[in-house]
């Protein structure tokens, strides 16, 4: 459904008939309420776009208006949520590391009862001291630490981040340029899943070992993308 959204926001091509069917279908979208909790960062980025976008294209007539004002206040609160739970940089990964545990009041600063110990070694040697990008995952006492070049890039042509977000992510790639793009670009998500961990996420999958497909395969096909978002920051212009 998010994917419909946006192809129909781009081409811009709705007639009448199309646009009521099409209006029918996002209110029984709406009425699922998808939650903003326990997505990976391409859904809740392709989400956040799409709610952007049917913004512009529902009416405020009838009942537009109603629809428009739910959008708002999902996007404030997707935003929110992203931009302070997802967020990764080398503050932060600090602010984790010395988290404390077991806490249940509304003061609560480690929120989702992250262990320290959980963070794998690798994330240390990968966060530079310039830089910074969303994390794949966040769910109670756990988070997906890996990077994932889709979310993050969809996160800066949405406008999902800050800009001082999206300037850190680009900063990110440039500090990290070997691990992410490499001599056979673009890896698609960093690291790859390996050893039990791979058996475990994968339940042993021929096609997802290490470096292939979706387990940090190369994707030239995406340097698109990725060229999309460092003219966004050259313009300062969003989608």
């Amino acid at each position: 459904m998010c994917i419909l959204i946006l192809v129909d926001r781009l081409s811009g091509k709705l007639n009448s008939n199309f646009f009521m069917e099409w209006n029918l279908q996002f209110k029984f979208y709406l009425f699922l309420e998808q939650g903003i909790y326990g997505y990976p960062i391409e859904i809740q980025a392709l989400f956040y776009f799409a709610l952007r976008c049917a913004k512009q294209m529902l009416k405020p007539e009838l009942d537009g208006k109603e629809f428009i004002e739910r959008i708002e206040k999902r996007i404030t609160a997707l935003s929110y949520h992203i931009q302070t739970y997802y967020w990764l940089d080398f503050t932060q990964l600090n602010n984790i590391y010395r988290y404390k545990t077991e806490e249940y009041s509304h003061t609560a600063v480690n929120k989702f009862n992250v262990i320290p110990e959980s963070i794998p070694d690798w994330v240390f040697d990968f966060m530079p001291l310039r830089g910074g990008y969303l994390i794949g995952n966040v769910s109670p006492a756990r988070m997906d630490f890996r990077w994932f070049l889709v979310g993050n890039c969809v996160a800066i042509l949405s406008s999902l981040v800050t800009p001082a977000q999206a300037t850190a992510i680009m900063d990110l790639v440039e500090e990290r340029w070997e691990d992410l793009i490499g001599e056979m670009p673009l890896k698609i998500t960093y690291p790859a899943l390996e050893g039990h961990e791979w058996r475990l996420v994968t339940g042993f999958d021929p096609k997802n070992t290490r470096w292939s497909y979706h387990n940090g395969g190369s994707w030239p096909s995406e340097f698109h993308r990725l060229h999309a978002c460092q003219g966004i920051l050259r313009t300062g212009t969003s989608t």
